[in-house]
C-alpha cells in the first residue's frame, strides 16, 4: 500500500467482498499505551466485541460520538469494563476526555477478509484466489468515507495498492511535553491513592 507519492502506508484498511465460511468472532483489542491508542486503527468484523484495556498507569475515559457507534468508558484504569459490541458497520472515531491529543479509529466491515496496513505499508490476506471487490480506507481521506479500489485478482502474486492521497500526518498526534507541573500533578495524584 503506497500513498500518491510513492510512500509506504501504514494503517490503511482493505476489505474484500465475498461469501467466506463462518469464522469464529474473537474480542479484539484496543489499547491504551504511552497516552496513545493502540493500535491506531482496529479494524474488525460487524459485531465484535472490543476490550478497552488501560496499559498506561493513568487513568483514561474513552468514548466515541461516531453514529456507527456512541459510548462512553467513565474513568478507569486496568481493564474495569465489559468489551464494546460494534453492531453496526461503520467508522468510529475515539477520543479520551483526559488528553485530548488521543484518536483512534475502530473500522467496522460486513467484508468477510479485512486487514490494517503495517509500517511497511504491508497487508496480509488469508483468502482463496479469485477475484474480489474491494475498499480501502485511511483516515487521511478527505471526510474519510472508504473508497472502492476496484476488482482485485488475489493469487499468489504480490498487490500494489495506491492511495489517491498524499499522507502528510501521523496517524496519531504527540503527545504534548511534560511540564513541572504536570509532573507534580501526576505525582501527587498518584500518592493520593489509596
Amino acid at each position: 500500500m503506497f500513498d500518491a507519492q510513492g510512500r509506504p502506508v501504514k494503517g490503511a484498511v482493505l476489505s474484500l467482498a465475498g461469501q467466506a465460511q463462518g469464522k469464529p468472532v474473537a474480542v479484539a483489542v484496543m489499547d491504551q499505551i504511552d497516552k496513545q491508542f493502540s493500535p491506531a486503527v482496529l479494524a474488525v468484523a460487524t459485531g465484535t466485541a472490543v476490550s478497552f484495556p488501560n496499559g498506561d498507569d493513568i487513568r483514561h475515559q474513552v468514548y466515541s460520538f461516531s453514529p456507527a457507534k456512541r459510548f462512553e468508558l467513565r474513568l478507569y484504569e486496568g481493564t474495569p469494563s465489559e468489551p464494546v459490541i460494534f453492531d453496526q458497520p461503520g467508522l468510529v472515531v475515539l477520543g479520551c476526555n483526559i488528553h485530548d491529543w488521543m484518536l483512534g479509529y475502530v473500522y467496522i466491515t460486513d467484508d468477510p477478509w479485512f486487514a490494517v496496513s503495517d509500517e511497511q505499508g504491508r497487508i496480509q490476506l488469508d483468502v482463496p484466489a479469485g477475484q474480489y471487490a474491494s475498499t480501502l480506507w485511511h483516515p487521511a481521506l478527505v471526510d474519510m468515507p472508504p473508497i472502492e479500489a476496484g476488482r482485485l485478482e488475489v493469487g499468489a502474486a504480490p498487490i500494489e495498492l495506491k492511495l489517491p492521497i498524499a499522507i502528510a500526518a501521523a496517524l496519531q498526534p504527540s503527545a504534548p511535553r511534560a511540564t513541572p507541573f504536570a509532573d507534580a500533578f501526576r505525582k501527587a495524584a498518584h500518592d493520593a491513592r489509596p
